[in-house]
């Protein structure tokens, strides 16, 4: 009995020990605090912690931190970047000017607010983030990279091995990272460039960028901008590329195999095995073991399901010994059980093509018809699909029909589609389109408007449409009284 006790004891002191306990008072008029604990550069929604501020602004929160990181915090219209420790304390007093930071990781996070890494910057921002040439952005940024490895060197307290290992691999790929933001922020690779220079300058420096770092850095793993800059790197792969031999050549050579070869695998096994070999092809060690954890956690968090089988038997075969072995069975155990279901009665897939909507809600007269328009390859159509269970759970045995359209652009459009069902437990009837009803659809909407994804659609009980652009699952009590309404 003693020694099951003193187990007890110690997994919860383990327990804590895995944890961060953040607290602090602000000055906002912002009731609700949002916080991430990621396990690479990108912000899963159905992960976030949501935490209330009391009356007199102060909150505190215990969050799931095993290993030093960056945590994100949302509030007041802006996102933290906060360095974290398990089994440490911090704490922050703000207002909308200020920050300051106490606690056991005080010094860090006041330290990295000194250099502009709270707010993912660094130093003054002195450049325009369209006006400004790209080549003269990147000069500035490497000058405040040399800024701040200098305030690293003359440090006023002593600093874990960790916090200085992530804070100078910090440094070192932000330039690259920053380039990254500001051409999505642009909107550089797009019809809409806000830059008021072209791809041909921004792709020089990001070849410049690329090739000032080492993109196998063991000692980089936990660091921020690299994790971003690794993400990115197929597409960087592909912005270098300038003309259909260059890409044909590079193609070639990551595949080893002709480029007809290529371009056939890529169709039939989707994006994602491109950028599965796109990382395969410019990383290595622990650098590359960890890219493809951080690959199959994006395709469980996102459900980008293509590929995802595929990677996770070659990375179990690869590398038996990964320390994120556990992290990574356990991720993909939903994976697992969803597809290993037999078909449900609650989930009614129509393979036959449909021709227009009317023939289409004539099955659901009677009904209130809540139509979701939607494909695999949309993210936020995926992102919605986390909202739906709540959603139903609010009209369960009322008269309200879940009808979803899948509109799919791939080469096997039917296993994207069934795959992505059955991922998300999508009840409901389902249609995948053929172009008759996608045309059908686009003509209920204004000359001057089009089909986007996701969409709504909002029919009564007598098989009229009352708005095609009804509110999304994720606006939650909005949408319900739409729904509410037409009962």
């Amino acid at each position: 009995m003693r020694l099951f006790l003193v187990f007890a004891l110690l997994g919860v002191q383990l327990n804590a020990y895995a944890q961060l306990k953040l607290l602090g008072k602000l000055s906002t008029t912002v009731k609700t605090l949002t916080f991430y604990v990621p396990f690479d550069c990108w912000v899963y929604r159905a992960d976030s912690q949501k935490v209330d501020l009391d009356a007199q602004g102060n909150f505190s929160v215990q969050l799931p931190v095993t290993t030093p990181q960056i945590i994100f915090m949302d509030y007041a219209d802006q996102r933290l970047y906060l360095y974290a420790e398990p089994g440490k304390t911090l704490a922050m007093r703000a207002d909308r000017s200020d920050i300051r930071f106490g606690g056991s990781l005080g010094k860090e996070n006041q330290f990295r607010q000194q250099l502009g890494l709270t707010y993912n910057r660094l130093g003054r921002t002195i450049y325009n983030d369209s006006l400004s040439s790209p080549a003269t952005i990147l000069a500035e940024l490497q000058q405040s990279q040399s800024w701040a490895f200098d305030q690293l060197k003359t440090l006023a307290f002593k600093p874990t091995s960790a916090f200085l290992e992530m804070t100078k691999a910090d440094l070192t790929y932000f330039a690259a990272s920053k380039v990254w933001d500001l051409i999505w922020e642009n909107g550089v690779w797009t019809s809409r460039n806000k830059s008021q220079y072209g791809q041909p300058e921004w792709r020089a420096v990001l070849k410049q960028v690329y090739q000032a770092v080492n993109l196998s850095d063991a000692t980089a793993l936990r660091s921020y901008p690299y994790q971003q800059v690794i993400a990115y790197y197929s597409r960087y792969l592909q912005h270098q590329c300038t003309s259909k031999e260059a890409f044909a050549t590079l193609a070639e050579e990551m595949f080893q195999k002709p480029f007809a070869a290529v371009n056939q695998d890529v169709r039939e096994k989707g994006e994602r095995y491109w950028e599965y070999k796109a990382i395969n092809y410019g990383l290595s060690g622990s650098s590359l073991e960890r890219a493809i954890a951080s690959f199959l956690t994006q395709g469980i968090k996102h459900g980008e399901l293509g590929y995802q089988r595929e990677a996770y038997e070659d990375f179990m075969h690869r590398f038996p010994q990964s320390s994120y072995r556990p992290y990574v069975q356990q991720l993909m155990k939903p994976y697992w059980d969803r597809m290993g279901q037999t078909e449900r009665s609650d989930i009614h897939v129509h393979p036959a093509s449909i021709p227009t909507l009317d023939s289409l809600l004539a099955a659901h007269r009677g009904k209130v018809v809540y139509l979701d328009l939607w494909g695999s390859w949309c993210g936020p159509c995926r992102e919605e699909f986390t909202f739906n269970q709540a959603l139903k759970e609010q009209f369960k045995g009322q008269a309200v029909d879940f009808l979803y359209v899948a509109v799919e652009h791939t080469t096997n459009p039917e296993k994207g589609w069934r795959e992505t069902i059955a991922f998300y437990q999508l009840t409901g009837y389902h249609i995948l389109a053929g172009k008759a009803l996608v045309d059908d659809i686009q003509r209920h909407y204004s000359p001057r408007s089009h089909l986007q994804f996701p969409s709504y659609i909002l029919v009564d009980k007598s098989g009229k449409i009352v708005t095609v652009h009804a509110k999304r699952p994720s606006e939650k009590e909005a949408l319900y009284e739409q729904i509410r309404q037409l009962l």
